[in-house]
């Protein structure tokens, strides 16, 4: 039997941020990269990783410190009003990845999988999923993806151990930018592409009341930090030896086309890139459901009415239950709806791309940096 008090392990934790981190990344850092040229993103996926290793350190304090829950240390830190205005900033934040990676999966599931048609089909039937497991409970999504870890990592380590023989070294080299008008530009502008592939580890400061012991998140979480960035590494590696840096930047999805190029002895399964794309599949719905979780706790936090949470008795627990899923429903629309426009006109997309770069990047690092700041001060 499973115990039920919305707590989960280390190794759980762990698992669910290596899913978190490694879909989009590992999908569509690759191509982003090789528009520096031959191998300066091998630097630029080192640096990023360093920097996302400082931001998790910074986090990891904040999760120290904070005493219940990490609203309350922001309001010890910032106030009443400024922490709930974060608060509120980090429930947008949450939904727009959501509607973000929604619509990068249906697009894959459709290019892949289906006909371009049937996109909104797909993105109701992935939210209605996402929705059903943020009203199970962080618990139940946590256990399914510990079950599913495996599952997944051995037949993509088998998929990649294929395709080595095929890499040429040679054009790895020269390991630099080869625009050195612009070489100083690509390197800092992949580097930021990394670093900002690493913030779900943000999600670990809403974990607070949900871990047990906070040493052992912080060694989960430095883990699969560093297990993803040398994933990530590793997948460039091959797609650009196999690639080069022209074909590979010019591929929208390259991993999945390099799926579909393997060939197993016997040639038992002829869609191969259909099968492997049940790997993305599973992370990128991860990020979809963590995205969605946090997102609509966090704006239930800041929106709903003060004297929801701790409250006792059967009957309080069960309008508890019933306000939580209101709240699910109607993110999940809001995240259907920014989804679809997503789709329908990709300036939006690039807008909101540029919003995110310029302001939301910043916001993730400086106000848990300032809580810190600002609470170690006071004490």
């Amino acid at each position: 039997m499973f115990s039920n008090n919305d707590k989960i392990s280390s190794r759980q934790i762990k698992r669910l941020l290596i899913f978190d981190l490694f879909g989009t990344a590992s999908l569509l850092l690759p191509a982003q990269l090789a528009k520096s040229g031959d191998g300066a993103g091998i630097w630029s996926i080192a640096a990023g990783t360093v920097l996302a290793e400082c931001y998790l350190r910074m986090l990891l304090a904040c999760c120290e410190q904070a005493p219940q829950d990490y609203l309350g240390y922001l309001r010890s830190g910032w106030g009443n009003i400024m922490s709930r205005l974060f608060y509120g900033c980090y429930a947008v934040i949450c939904v727009t990845a959501c509607a973000w990676a929604a619509k990068l999966l249906t697009e894959l599931m459709c290019d892949s999988l289906l006909d371009t048609s049937n996109f909104s089909a797909a993105l109701f039937v992935i939210l209605l999923l996402a929705f059903y497991g943020g009203i199970c409970g962080l618990e139940a999504r946590a256990r399914v993806y510990e079950i599913m870890f495996w599952v997944l990592v051995v037949p993509l380590v088998i998929m990649l151990l294929l395709c080595i023989r095929q890499v040429q070294a040679v054009q790895w080299f020269p390991m630099s930018v080869t625009d050195s008008e612009n070489g100083g530009m690509w390197f800092f502008i992949g580097m930021l592409q990394c670093f900002a592939a690493f913030l779900p580890l943000t999600f670990l400061l809403f974990l607070i009341p949900h871990v047990t012991d906070k040493k052992r998140t912080g060694r989960a979480a430095y883990q699969a930090a560093a297990a993803s960035g040398a994933a990530v590494l590793v997948i460039y590696l091959i797609l650009l030896g196999i690639f080069g840096s022209g074909a590979l930047a010019a591929e929208d999805y390259p991993v999945v086309t390099l799926m579909g190029m393997v060939k197993i002895p016997g040639e038992f399964v002829k869609r191969l890139d259909a099968v492997m794309v049940g790997v993305w599949f599973f992370t990128l719905y991860a990020l979809i459901g963590s995205s969605l979780y946090y997102g609509a706790d966090t704006a239930r936090r800041v929106f709903g009415k003060r004297n929801e949470h701790g409250r006792e008795g059967l009957k309080a627990k069960r309008a508890y239950e019933r306000g939580k899923k209101r709240w699910f429903l109607a993110v999940t629309v809001a995240v259907y709806g920014m989804a679809y426009w997503f789709h329908m006109d990709p300036d939006v997309q690039a807008a909101v791309y540029e919003v995110f770069y310029l302001i939301g990047v910043p916001f993730l690092v400086i106000v848990p940096a300032g809580a810190l700041i600002l609470n170690r001060i006071r004490r």
